[in-house]
């Protein structure tokens, strides 16, 4: 098959002497271009619209609408298709007037050779192919910048914004707009105890344009929550007296869900060795307790009155009740999975339980980063998770102390925080999702981490300043996960 030939350059000829605009659209046609030609101004500027025309011969004097009008209006609707002026008059003002309205290039009429027209009309081209091509480029490059999952900075010498990308958006909840007007406003985003380092590396780079640095910190959003970043600075060759005021160009990468990740892969190795070592103990143990527990209830049978005899039959019992925690805590989970929205049953698990809230005073605060946080999971144990959640939040709380809940996102995971004041601190945090503990429910937060990390999710606790915070984590609906692979866990 032969490669089909590209269509020929239109060339508009505008010019009210019938007899040069012949002798133009005969050479237009000689040199392998397409002519179209006009009369008058007016006339020419419908063509323009119609024909869309690589290249504008015009003459400048004409009636009802000369040359120098249909400048003038080509460039107030917007049009960028290059002019070659060709004119009668040697009026160096005119020159002038005509390029300041966007003409390209100027011949004298009459064309003594159409060797120059044909030079002027070939670099005319040349260089409108070339133009074209850079806007392309930057487009293109413009794009990419813009949508690439970075966060792309430029700070000056103060350290304020002179650029970022659309990716600030989505990793802090600000418009690029907001970022460039608002002074302060990069080092603003660093929380306040990784804010005096930074603000170190980005003074050290200013000093010198090599310095390249990679720190890891935490960013705010706009709602105060905390995204886990690495700033990385981008190094400038020297450059000598030709240089600018020193500036700090750099990315910002996301690694919320890293650490997210991170922090699973570990619970699920402790849980899993864990639950190896849980099984064996409480195998070793069964045996000999129920002997012993045997034993204690005939000797209190026997001898009702004797307290060490009631004492070992109480522990024996306690016992009993640790090893059938254990095994429901290491039984299967079988999830029932379908599209649900995290938002709706949070804001179902506060309808549900706002009597008991209300009874102790207290009226949360349900924030929506997310209009949508639609994720595939079993909505009944989610909602089970929730109301635990809150319970347990709502257990510690002072008096009149404030709730709350928001929904959040990451690239691959939606994210309900929990949180509230607390009366007394948590003695020891890395137990509070341990199933070994007895009294109230805190067999509910162990089972909750259980079903997250069966869902291929995560549950985590944080406290400071007299604030506890839930964090559970769900992946986003039709996301792959090896977790997904057993459904039963």
């Amino acid at each position: 098959m032969t490669q089909q030939e590209a269509s020929p350059r239109i060339i508009l000829t505008v010019d009210d002497d019938i007899a040069v605009r012949s002798t133009l659209v005969a050479w237009i046609e000689d040199a392998g271009y397409k002519a179209v030609e006009a009369g008058s101004g007016i006339e020419g500027l419908v063509a323009l619209s119609a024909t869309k025309p690589d290249l504008v011969l015009l003459d400048l004097r004409m009636p009802v609408m000369d040359g120098l009008a249909f400048l003038e209006e080509k460039r107030r609707i917007g049009d960028d298709t290059p002019v070659i002026v060709i004119s009668g008059r040697a009026d160096i003002q005119d020159a002038i007037h005509a390029f300041r309205l966007g003409a390209w290039d100027y011949i004298i009429k009459p064309i003594e050779s159409f060797d120059l027209l044909a030079h002027a009309v070939s670099a005319v081209l040349e260089r409108r192919e070339l133009t074209i091509q850079v806007r392309r480029a930057e487009a293109r490059y413009s794009n990419l910048v813009h949508n690439i999952p970075l966060m792309i900075f430029s700070l000056d010498d103060h350290l304020n914004v002179q650029f970022v990308n659309s990716a600030c958006m989505g990793m802090l909840g600000f418009t690029p707009e907001e970022a460039r007007t608002r002074e302060g406003w990069f080092l603003e985003r660093i929380h306040p105890e990784d804010r005096e380092r930074v603000r170190g590396s980005l003074n050290q780079r200013l000093q010198d344009g090599a310095f390249a640095f990679s720190k890891t910190c935490r960013m705010l959003r706009k709602s105060g929550r905390v995204v886990h970043g690495i700033i990385k600075s981008i190094p400038t060759p020297p450059c000598g007296a030709t240089c600018e005021r020193p500036q700090v160009e750099g990315v910002v990468l996301d690694i919320t869900d890293r650490l997210m990740l991170e922090k699973y892969l570990v619970q699920k190795e402790k849980v899993k060795t864990l639950g190896a070592i849980s099984a064996e103990v409480a195998h070793e143990i069964r045996n000999p307790l129920v002997s012993i527990a045997g034993y204690a209830r005939r000797l209190v049978k026997k001898q009702p009155e004797s307290a060490e005899a009631q004492v070992i039959l109480d522990e024996a019992q306690r016992l009993e009740r640790i090893l059938d925690r254990i095994r429901d805590y290491l039984s299967p989970v079988k999830l029932h999975r379908e599209p649900c929205d995290l938002g709706a049953i949070a804001g179902k698990c506060l309808d549900l339980l706002s009597p008991e809230l209300e009874a102790n005073g207290v009226a949360p605060r349900f924030l929506q980063d997310i209009a949508s946080a639609t994720v595939e999971e079993d909505a009944e144990l989610l909602t089970q998770v929730v109301i635990n959640l809150i319970r347990s939040t709502l257990a510690n709380l002072p008096p009149k102390g404030g709730m709350w809940l928001r929904t959040f996102e990451s690239e691959r995971f939606l994210h309900l925080e929990v949180c509230g004041g607390q009366a007394t601190p948590v003695p020891d945090v890395d137990k509070v999702f341990l199933p070994f503990d007895e009294g109230g429910d805190t067999i509910g937060l162990p089972f909750c981490h259980r079903l997250l990390r069966t869902m291929g999710g995560s549950l985590t606790f944080e406290q400071k300043d007299n604030v506890a915070c839930f964090v559970m984590s769900v992946q986003r609906a039709h996301r792959g996960h090896p977790e997904r692979s057993n459904p039963t866990g």
